[in-house]
């Protein structure tokens, strides 16, 4: 049965503008280009989004390789609101999403393939020695675990799509597990130096990015199960004292794990959140394609 295209006509503006919610002023490229690729690993086509999104963004990156937030005009039109978080993950997701829409660069035009490759060159301007891992930006002095995540699936992405990223990934891989796992307390770092307070957000989401990015996992990681009954029970129960954001990309852990009834779980509790102020493009696009997988809920 032929899938459902993802549907963003509530954030998606006629220019092709994706907005970070829905009643929302507010263009993060970083939530915009994730949205599509959930969207896309969950099955649902994306391209019509995908495309618009893809030929506003293109225009508007910056030298060096920065995807920054733009705020709408009264008038009409978009401002340059703020740099990205981090350029090392949008530099990752852009890589990542030009190949998911266009395959092989073969299929992408030339001025696509001028950015893929630009792209490419800019993301290994923040990979460090001999530590082998990314930089947030230049001139930083930290890598994040969920970046380099990113990173990972987005060499990954171009060395499927005959790019010369192969190296890279696997160093990577084997950098990001020397780099980040805390062997005596059995879970990440998510930083390659100094600790956030213990939060969900990025503590204990982080936990699953390796997981979720397909990376070999280190001897004496905790389970899913242990991390869902422990510090991952909050975002299981949606406790809006625990929780920012309703964290919809985390149920893709769950069903790589085999655990569509925790996916289900999520989708239930999480539902009431709808496109309130826990709810953006990224909730959205994993709501709609549990939706696909499961069935929608019941009225």
């Amino acid at each position: 049965m032929a899938r459902e295209a993802v549907d963003l006509h509530a954030y998606q503006s006629a220019d092709g503008a994706i907005r970070l919610q829905i009643d929302g002023d507010l263009v993060d490229p970083y939530f915009a280009m994730k949205a599509l690729l959930l969207a896309d690993e969950m099955g649902l086509p994306v391209k019509p989004a995908a495309e618009a999104w893809i030929a506003w963004l293109l225009p508007r990156r910056e030298a060096g390789g920065s995807f920054p937030r733009f705020v709408a005009q009264p008038g009409g039109g978009w401002k340059r609101l703020a740099n990205a978080d981090a350029d090392d993950s949008s530099l990752a997701l852009w890589i990542s999403l030009l190949y998911r829409v266009h395959g092989d660069s073969a299929g992408m035009s030339p001025e696509l393939q001028q950015s893929l490759r630009q792209a490419r060159a800019d993301l290994l301007q923040l990979r460090v020695q001999p530590a082998g891992i990314y930089h947030y930006a230049r001139g930083a002095d930290v890598g994040y675990l969920m970046d380099n995540a990113e990173v990972y699936e987005a060499l990954r992405d171009d060395c499927q799509h005959g790019g010369k990223s192969c190296r890279l990934a696997r160093q990577l891989e084997l950098a990001v597990g020397k780099v980040f796992w805390d062997a005596r307390r059995r879970m990440w770092r998510t930083a390659s130096h100094g600790e956030p307070a213990a939060a969900f957000y990025p503590r204990t989401a982080a936990q699953l990015f390796p997981l979720m990015a397909g990376m070999q996992l280190p001897r004496g990681q905790r389970t899913y199960d242990d991390w869902l009954a422990g510090e991952g029970l909050p975002w299981l129960l949606q406790d809006a004292e625990v929780l920012d954001y309703a964290w919809g990309l985390l149920t893709v852990a769950a069903i790589k794990n085999k655990r569509d009834d925790v996916a289900q779980q999520w989708m239930a509790r999480a539902a009431p959140s709808r496109d309130g102020q826990r709810w953006n493009v990224l909730e959205e696009a994993v709501f709609q394609g549990l939706e696909q997988r499961f069935g929608p809920l019941a009225k």
